[in-house]
């Protein structure tokens, strides 16, 4: 969805940056290194195809039912192709730049806050997000049940996509912080960083969104009201089913990154 592609091409640029580590810091520049290139090619060869064929194809979902085909210029693809790169670009270097000055808990909390914000429009706005209709059904008023979704042809498009998209960037994430200084205590450590500023993140929405739902709706007039009138509590567990389902396909990698071997602990 173009609403949540430039935080999802930000924090995998950033992820795969903080990931590589201490191989990264070990190189003479941010640009010229087989982790960057490796990153610049998955973004451009693989996410950002994805993203522009989802756009030509199911426009309505691609945009969360706010446009058609007929309602974008043509140099709108064009541009959506390029943030789709440009941001990954810009995570990697931003993170790069923290994990050679030592900044790695800065870094993680950089990429783990992107995908925070890409997981939030989807799930506070989950109505659109898995809307089983068309842009002239939406528009209508047409209703479908939830699960309807995950038998329409768009769902079925993000699989066959999850095949090609996932496996490159889990074997990156899988791999380069792995080395001869991976013991468990560091992948745990590694694990915790990782995780401890997406809870914060989550903690401060959660609590942002009770105040503006139960604080500013309440005493102020319908004017100074943020949220629309229409969503309830049910967006807020939407959210946290969301952090909880989609975190987990984002940390998963680093759980089970390869220790260093046995063998080589001995020789040592």
């Amino acid at each position: 969805m173009i609403q949540v592609d430039v935080f999802w091409s930000f924090a995998m640029g950033s992820s795969l940056a903080t990931l590589a580590g201490e191989k990264l810091r070990r190189e003479d520049s941010v640009f010229v290194n087989w982790y960057f290139v490796y990153t610049v090619c998955y973004l451009a060869m693989i996410f950002s195809p994805s993203g522009v064929y989802l756009l030509w194809q199911h426009t309505g979902w691609e945009t969360m039912f706010f446009y058609g085909r007929d309602d974008l210029h043509g140099l709108f693809p064009c541009l959506f192709a390029l943030t789709n790169v440009l941001f990954g670009v810009v995570g990697f270097y931003l993170s790069a730049r923290l994990v050679r000055r030592g900044s790695e808990p800065t870094a993680h909390a950089l990429w783990t806050t992107s995908y925070t914000c890409m997981f939030a429009i989807l799930t506070f706005g989950y109505d659109r997000f898995i809307y089983a209709g068309t842009l002239e059904e939406w528009r209508k008023g047409v209703r479908y049940y939830v699960e309807d979704f995950f038998a329409t042809e768009v769902f079925c498009t993000l699989l066959v996509m999850s095949v090609f998209v996932l496996p490159p960037l889990y074997y990156a994430m899988w791999r380069w912080p792995s080395g001869p200084h991976m013991d468990r205590e560091t992948r745990s450590e590694l694990l915790q960083r990782a995780l401890t500023p997406y809870v914060r993140v989550t903690g401060l929405v959660i609590s942002a969104y009770l105040v503006l739902l139960f604080g500013v709706r309440r005493l102020l007039p319908a004017r100074y009201h943020v949220l629309p009138e229409h969503w309830h509590v049910d967006r807020l567990f939407a959210f946290l089913l969301g952090q909880a389902l989609f975190g987990a396909l984002i940390f998963v990698p680093l759980a089970f990154i390869p220790l260093r071997s046995a063998r080589k602990t001995k020789s040592s």
